[in-house]
């Protein structure tokens, strides 16, 4: 019988639980989203450890390319301690391996060039909304809070919990220049450029809330609260249910129409319509190319094709 990875007490600290610590703290202290944090202690303090302790591992410096090899074939042959992992699942947890592991290289806990091996992971073919669908959708809208919330997701990229955290503050003139200003992952804020007539909507529609709004974010609900009597910040899960709702109107059932799905369908025409892919890495907000490179692999021969004959036609006389 398969042996999987355990959860197991570990009374006794030692060099190893403490560089975990430590480690832990250093994230903390650079302002990861404390979604993450929880996440990586989640790996290393009840995966990794109890699998180093059952290994006789105590120390940082103990550990080689041999004992993270097994440490992935455990997590790959056997699964977690809820049985077994997906490929991406598995990859998670050794990308918070990893993140720790580079982390005692430069502390000096760790000396060798032991690293995990990640494993490589299926591509995902992406079916996206083309931009006549999404028109659809906002065609469908009956308010124009809910019309602006389409065109905004459709033409940013922008994640649910960054809109739903827009403030008429984070609205930026720059010159001619129209922004908005993103809190995103990490607490890191960024200047999401959009079209001057859809930041003119947005401006208007700020202008135009009612006085009793008990939050300073631009999209609230449309009904009052039952308890405050005031119009509460709008929720993810009255998001997920709008857009479940203009999707059913249009009639769009065979591709995804979540908000996460508008970010991908506007990530894959900034693409084909050119946009250089560091660029939209820092629209987006993703930390590397990692991201864009992996997840945009749905991208078609035809779009290559197109994109190289624009770029050579201009070496033609």
């Amino acid at each position: 019988m398969a042996r999987r990875l355990a959860v197991v007490a570990r009374p006794i600290a030692n060099e190893l639980d403490s560089a975990v610590s430590d480690y832990l703290a250093s994230v903390k202290a650079r302002g990861l989203s404390p979604r993450t944090v929880e996440h990586y202690a989640a790996v290393l303090e009840k995966i990794l450890l109890p699998f180093l302790a059952a290994e006789g591992i105590t120390t940082p410096a103990d550990i080689t390319q041999r004992v993270l090899d097994r440490f992935s074939a455990r997590l790959l042959g056997d699964g977690g301690s809820r049985g077994p992992l997906s490929k991406h699942s598995a990859h998670s947890y050794l990308r918070a391996v990893g993140s720790f592991i580079r982390w005692a290289k430069v502390d000096g806990s760790i000396t060798g060039n032991a690293k995990p091996q990640m494993p490589k992971l299926p591509r995902r073919v992406l079916v996206v909304m083309s931009r006549e669908q999404i028109r659809q959708l906002e065609d469908a809208a009956t308010t124009e809070r809910d019309k602006l919330i389409v065109r905004i997701l459709a033409d940013s990229g922008l994640r649910l919990s960054e809109l739903l955290g827009l403030t008429p503050d984070d609205m930026v003139e720059v010159g001619r220049e129209r922004y908005l200003r993103v809190h995103g992952k990490g607490s890191k804020d960024r200047l999401v450029p959009v079209q001057p007539q859809l930041y003119t909507r947005l401006r208007r529609f700020a202008n135009g809330r009612s006085k009793d709004v008990a939050t300073d974010r631009i999209f609230v609900a449309l009904r009052r609260d039952a308890v405050s009597g005031t119009y509460r910040p709008l929720t993810k899960r009255a998001m997920s249910k709008l857009m479940a709702t203009l999707a059913a109107k249009v009639e769009i059932t065979d591709r995804p129409t979540n908000v996460h799905a508008l970010r991908h369908a506007f990530a894959t025409h900034a693409l084909r319509r050119g946009m250089n892919p560091v660029i939209l890495q820092q629209v987006l907000g993703h930390a590397d190319l990692t991201q864009i490179t992996n997840t945009y692999a749905h991208m078609t021969a035809s779009d290559a094709s197109v994109a190289m004959m624009a770029l050579l036609s201009n070496d033609e006389d």
